[in-house]
């Protein structure tokens, strides 16, 4: 693997855009999600590369595959399937590193029982510069952002919703993590104790 200067960086680029298996690990990938029943759902894949991911989806549901060329950009296209009201059982989210944009209206999109499945890269194998530190310190509210602050960021916007957020797996896959959470809606007055009058 190259070092980490500016060109090795301008090829890792090249490579994750043209959908190089070493930078997006289906096999890895669609082995884990082997571990769990997603069988007749729907599923929402953002950021879809209509690659070996898709086409494992494909045999578990019915997929809504965000592509660039059928959705533009998938930051754009996540607010629309909630203004059409859209929800799903699995919602994939692979961003290389910025999953944050999509919360917390992913939430949203979620039916009552749901699998949020989502890759963030680990933090102290790739390189930070001062804006993502930045980036990182606002969201994640850490600068180098472990699993539990990831975890616990989301566990709070999950109940925005009255959502139990629960992490189920933490696979590392080389340079990133796929985080594996299940998300149960309840009944706001059950999670409060609080009856409506």
């Amino acid at each position: 693997m190259l070092g980490h200067t500016k060109e090795s960086h301008h090829v890792t680029r090249r490579l994750q855009r043209a959908n190089d298996d070493a930078f997006h690990h289906p096999a890895e990938k669609i082995a884990q999600l082997k571990k769990f029943d997603f069988i007749n759902g729907e599923i929402l894949e953002v950021f879809a590369g209509q690659g070996n991911l898709t086409k494992y989806y494909n045999t578990k549901g019915r997929v809504t595959a965000m592509t660039p060329a059928k959705f533009g950009s998938s930051f754009d296209a996540i607010h629309r399937l909630r203004a059409d009201k859209r929800t799903f059982d699995v919602i994939d989210i692979d961003s290389y590193g910025y999953p944050d944009k999509f919360f917390p209206v992913v939430f949203e999109l979620m039916k009552r029982e749901a699998h949020l499945i989502f890759t963030f890269p680990i933090v102290g194998v790739n390189c930070l510069n001062g804006i993502v530190e930045q980036h990182f310190i606002n969201f994640w509210r850490s600068a180098r952002p472990t699993i539990g602050d990831i975890t616990g960021v989301l566990t709070d916007m999950a109940l925005r919703e009255w959502r139990v957020l629960s992490l189920v797996e933490a696979q590392k896959i080389k340079r990133i993590w796929r985080l594996v959470y299940r998300c149960t809606r309840t009944k706001a007055t059950d999670f409060t104790t609080t009856k409506n009058r």
